[in-house]
């Protein structure tokens, strides 16, 4: 096979494919990723257990009923029974109260939490789409590249023909050339292992073909303070901190409640009857009604209760701490996505500078070189720096974007309470 096919055949492009858009990959992520369902479930989970019968507000009814019957020296008897009960705690400190607080409390947790996973997801979305976006930038680089030493390749040996060019030249084209097209062969292979895996987060067939936009729409991020202010309003992980110091304060007072009294009512209706016959019936029962209170009070268990109020009172402050905590990390963590932000735009300005100029270096390089004014190192060097200058631009053009989406994760902008509910 002709090396000049051969080329052909690397740099020939694949049949158009669908474009999937960064929006589009965020939607299927939300709708279709196996961890987006995993946190969904656990928050309906959550959603489930905060109601009032959960937390002991609601009565309790029970039906019971039987028959037995006997035959002792001949003499057969049979007796028949059917009752129904209730029992309800009216009052035991307000701990059914603060038990139900504490249940919507973790109703809220879990929504935050299901938030926070599947910020988590996106941002892993975000990172893949935008990995595969560079690596089909690469992938386009390096054929470009290609390109331009399939030319020089070719100009080498027409010139070598007419006696203007030595082996040398020759020679060292063809092993630019053939260096090249192993780039463009690894380019390529990076780009559908990037592609893969990005079908893998969006829970589609690993083989789907698509291509990526690689359009990306740069901005300044809003003011440092604003930012600071939204993320403490909005964040996830902060505010889901701030939900298990309300589960503490009620589980402390749970636990105090236990130092009050409690008072539990009952009551029961029963039919029974007995007869001589082996056959079950109530035509003729007799009707048992019960009703009562009873008041219990706790004097003294071994000072448990006293140790479990003291422990509830240390993991209320522990959690107080931790909210605290995370208040400075989530300042610290804006600021730093915040600068990362402007560095990162400031970069991408620089390079997109550094392009040009490669651009115009490579273009009298290119010039000078069809002259035979440079050697076919200098051609050479700057054909290299102009595929550099382009990998590099669009390496700091998906960072960029990246750093605007990391912003958005932390502001909490980036998922909002319909895509956890799935609404």
């Amino acid at each position: 096979m002709s090396k000049w096919i051969w080329i052909g055949m690397i740099l020939a492009m694949p049949a158009w494919t669908q474009i999937l858009t960064f929006e589009q990959a965020l939607t299927r992520a939300v709708q279709n990723n196996h961890q987006v369902a995993v946190a969904r479930n656990l928050a309906a989970i959550s959603e489930n257990n905060a109601f009032a019968g959960n937390a002991g507000l609601l009565p309790q009814l029970s039906f019971s009923g039987g028959s037995t019957y006997s035959n002792v020296d001949g003499s057969g008897s049979a007796a028949t029974s059917a009752s129904v009960s209730a029992v309800y705690t009216l009052f035991d400190g307000f701990g059914n109260v603060y038990r139900l607080k504490g249940l919507q409390a973790g109703k809220r947790l879990g929504l935050l939490r299901a938030r926070d996973q599947i910020e988590s997801t996106l941002i892993r979305v975000g990172q893949a789409y935008y990995a595969a976006a560079s690596d089909y930038e690469n992938w386009l680089i390096s054929r470009e590249l290609l390109e331009i030493s399939r030319e020089r390749a070719a100009r080498a040996e027409k010139r070598s023909d007419f006696g203007r060019a030595g082996a040398i030249d020759v020679l060292s084209a063809l092993v630019d050339l053939n260096r090249d097209s192993v780039t463009v062969a690894r380019a390529r292979f990076a780009w559908n292992e990037s592609r893969r895996q990005l079908n893998l987060l969006l829970n589609q067939p690993v083989d789907e073909e698509f291509e990526v936009d690689t359009t990306v729409i740069l901005t300044p991020p809003m003011d440092r303070e604003a930012l600071v202010r939204g993320a403490l309003a909005r964040n996830a992980e902060y505010l889901a901190a701030g939900e298990q110091v309300g589960q503490a304060q009620y589980d402390y007072l749970n636990a105090y409640a236990a130092h009050l009294p409690r008072l539990d009512l009952s009551a029961s209706y029963g039919l029974s009857q007995a007869s001589i016959d082996p056959v079950v019936r109530l035509n003729d029962p007799v009707i048992t009604a019960r009703a009562g209170a009873v008041v219990s009070f706790n004097l003294f268990n071994g000072m448990k209760t006293r140790i479990q109020r003291q422990n509830a009172r240390l993991l209320l402050r522990n959690q107080e701490i931790l909210q605290e905590q995370a208040r400075l990390q989530l300042e610290k963590e804006v600021i730093s996505a915040y600068e990362a932000a402007l560095n990162s735009l400031l970069v991408f300005d620089l390079e997109k500078r550094s392009q040009k100029v490669a651009e115009l270096n490579f273009q009298r390089t290119r010039e000078s070189y069809q002259l035979g004014q440079v050697t076919t190192t200098q051609f050479r060097e700057a054909q290299l720096n102009l595929i550099r200058a382009k990998s590099n631009l669009s390496a700091a053009k998906y960072q960029s974007r990246l750093n605007q989406v990391d912003l958005m994760r932390l502001s909490g902008r980036l998922v909002t309470d319909d895509d956890v509910l799935c609404r």
